[in-house]
């Protein structure tokens, strides 16, 4: 007897626990809202938790390094090194730190805006509204937040993580009411031949 589970057993397991799932989403989207309510908190207190990330990271890959002497190199100690600046800094700094994570977004969304938009123009697709519109969106929010720079960067990360929150509860309170209102399948039964 194998300890996997068929995709139809994975399914029955999940519709069984359809509850916990709901529980789940309204959970994410409440919390969703909490930082909703005070992005500049949750705005500090994410810089504060990727600046541990990165030290985490950086201890594991010095790790990594002291136990497999074959893959030393330069840039695996570069690389540590600058994890190790970059996390004391956001923990140190986190309101230059998010200053600085958000001017980063603001260049990455333009950039992404403006190659999606290049890509649409270029490409032989029949729908290009999605697209198109994705693109539109992804260079009108990197405008948005270099024009509005650096007074966005107290806000925007945690607006984001709010906004992200909401909208990932809200697919697990849809699944578990798909899940739901799915009648249970019956058990295959083998017919003689």
């Amino acid at each position: 007897m194998g300890a996997s589970l068929s995709g139809a057993g994975a399914f029955e397991l999940f519709r069984l626990k359809w509850g916990w799932i709901l529980a789940l989403g309204i959970a994410l989207i409440i919390l969703g809202f909490v930082a909703l309510g005070d992005t500049f908190a949750v705005t500090f207190v994410s810089v504060i938790l990727l600046g541990w990330l990165l030290i985490g990271s950086a201890i594991v890959h010095a790790v990594h390094l002291l136990r497999h002497t074959e893959v030393r190199s330069f840039w695996s100690i570069v690389t540590i090194i600058l994890d190790v600046i970059a996390g004391v800094f956001l923990i140190v700094e986190p309101a230059l730190g998010a200053l600085t994570l958000t001017l980063v977004l603001a260049a990455f969304f333009l950039v992404s805006g403006v190659m999606r938009i290049i890509n649409v123009l270029s490409a032989h697709a029949a729908n290009k509204f999605w697209p198109m519109l994705n693109g539109i969106v992804s260079l009108l929010l990197g405008l948005l937040r270099w024009v509005h720079w650096p007074w966005s960067g107290l806000w925007f990360i945690g607006l984001a993580i709010g906004i992200e929150l909401i909208f990932r509860g809200w697919t697990w309170v849809m699944l578990a009411l798909m899940l739901r209102g799915r009648p249970p399948r019956p058990a295959m039964s083998r017919q003689p031949a």
